[in-house]
């Protein structure tokens, strides 16, 4: 056969867990047309000598909603990390669906967390058929698919404010969601910190889970605490997914806060017994130590009721109350000098870089002050790192083989000057290779069983058969790397840099990268769900 492409010499570890073996991989029309010992010549030859061959890396938490649409930015930090596809539209809050009635305040919900500057950048599209036309015009790095986020969904029903909703309104959300489902969204995202994500209650999730599962999607949730209420939060969730039948997937599972730390043996043990009942129940995770949200993540979720405006009212002229309870989850979260000021989005850029308690000080105020003024002056756009987190759970959770791997973070171009110079969460930038670094560093897993985890399992999560495994037939998403020198080289003060050890990137059997640059234009389009 006279292949487009043959990848040579490799090591291969097909993405299924098992053994690795020597072998090349022969490409047409792309897809996989050969695997074996010799293939013969090709148009074109990529040498993986000393280098693994796998399934294209799966991001199965991501953000990347906006990112195609930079005009002149190549949003490349994600193909840089051997990722072939990211699902969008996590945490409760995507682009989609939105209308002219509710636009400028969705606009403003998927602002509120961004870590990236804005650059005039507004939504165009209504719905998942019309932004597929828009990428098709923008064409992002890697391959896309989304989320609906049960925010934006809730914002376009019934508004922003802190209420459950009408017979009606939830009717109206369950024919939006079912909507975007067959249009080939894979699933729901909920963001239960999130307002207005995090009014919805037991009744609401479960409906709206009902209709999830009848598409066979994913819910996504950025659970209600990650800190002193995760038991009971993952009870609530586990809950939802029994009444609904839907296929539970926990977003970024972790323990926040001191008090926390070491119970993830705990965790992970309920998580396993609902498992074993038979609950459908998946997570992802990040290797890092440091969470990544808005600065609002200390505020009491009744501070946004009513959205962007009455928030910023409210901040104005901050009560006791609003103090207190801002006080009381900032010291959950290891205290003011743990927040990290991102950006502030161009208000103060003086203070991006600081701690909270930096802040505080040159303003001579109390930090739960000092977290209202700069959210009010960022106009609740100041993305913060958290430093709360215990290596020891990390690694204990990224032990298991039903936990996935995701950024949680953004396709972003390695250009300091895009950033106007905040340095985002090392994670939109690193976050593979530091998995695979700290894989072999902490001897955690195989290489097989490591592999799996980025490919075969999300692709399983996602029911998608086209991808994520090395075999005969399938779609020529691959990544070859080196295994002894892959590695995150940011730091949260340095964080816009490139990882080392990604050899080459094949997206739908053209090459994408090649030792370790951008090879030609962006390949990627929107992925729909499989029963779309």
């Amino acid at each position: 056969m006279n292949y487009d492409l043959v990848i040579k010499q490799g090591m291969l570890v097909d993405g299924t867990g098992k053994q690795a073996y020597a072998g090349e991989v022969g490409i047409k029309d792309g897809l996989i047309a050969a695997i074996g010992p010799k293939l013969g010549e090709a148009k074109t030859t990529v040498d993986a000598g000393g280098c693994v061959v796998s399934p294209g890396f799966i991001d199965i938490h991501a953000h990347s909603d906006w990112c195609p649409f930079y005009p002149g930015v190549r949003a490349v930090s994600k193909l840089y990390q051997g990722i072939t596809l990211e699902i969008d539209g996590n945490c409760g809050i995507s682009l989609l669906p939105v209308n002219d009635k509710c636009r400028r305040e969705i606009n403003e919900l998927m602002a509120s967390g961004l870590e990236l500057p804005l650059h005039g950048l507004s939504m165009v599209d209504d719905d998942l058929k019309a932004y597929a036309a828009h990428l098709e015009r923008c064409r992002p790095a890697t391959d896309m698919g989304l989320l609906i986020g049960h925010g934006t969904l809730r914002g376009v029903v019934m508004g922003f404010g802190m209420r459950k909703p009408t017979p009606e309104e939830l009717h109206r959300m369950e024919q939006v969601l079912d909507a975007e489902l067959t249009k080939g969204a894979f699933g729901l995202s909920l963001g239960l910190i999130y307002p207005p994500s995090s009014y919805g209650e037991g009744e609401e999730l479960v409906a709206l889970a009902k209709v999830v599962a009848k598409h066979h999607g994913i819910l996504s949730v950025h659970m209600r605490s990650e800190s002193t209420q995760i038991m009971a939060a993952v009870d609530e969730m586990l809950t939802v997914a029994k009444q609904s039948g839907v296929h539970l997937q926990i977003s970024h599972l972790k323990l926040i806060g001191k008090p926390q730390w070491g119970k993830s043996t705990e965790l992970l043990q309920k998580i396993k017994q609902a498992r074993a009942e038979g609950v459908q129940v998946t997570c992802d995770q990040y290797p890092y130590l440091a969470t990544c949200a808005s600065l609002d993540v200390l505020l009491p979720g009744w501070a946004k009721d009513g959205g962007t405006a009455a928030l910023c009212q409210r901040l104005a002229k901050p009560t006791d109350k609003l103090l207190t309870e801002t006080r009381a989850e900032m010291e959950r979260r290891g205290g003011a000098a743990a927040v990290l000021i991102i950006t502030t989005t161009g208000w103060k850029p003086e203070y991006d870089g600081k701690t909270l308690a930096d802040i505080a000080q040159l303003l001579g105020v109390a930090p739960e002050l000092a977290a209202c003024q700069v959210l009010l002056g960022s106009r609740d756009m100041a993305p913060c790192c958290y430093f709360c987190l215990n290596e020891a759970d990390m690694l204990n959770i990224m032990r298991e083989q039903f936990i996935a791997v995701g950024c949680d973070g953004y396709a972003v171009p390695y250009d300091k000057k895009f950033f106007l110079g905040s340095n985002p969460h090392p994670r939109s930038f690193g976050t593979f290779p530091r998995y695979l670094q700290t894989i072999r560093e902490k001897g955690l897993l195989s290489l097989e069983a490591a592999i799996y985890k980025i490919t075969g399992l999300p692709a399983q999560i996602l029911n998608v058969q086209d991808r994520g495994v090395l075999a005969v037939g399938k779609r020529a998403d691959i990544t070859v790397f080196d295994p002894a020198t892959v590695a995150d080289l940011t730091t949260y003060t340095d964080s816009i840099r490139k990882p080392q050890g990604i050899k080459a990137v094949i997206l739908g059997g053209r090459l994408a990268l090649l030792d370790g640059e951008q090879h030609g234009a962006n390949l990627g389009r929107l992925v729909l769900h499989p029963e779309a």
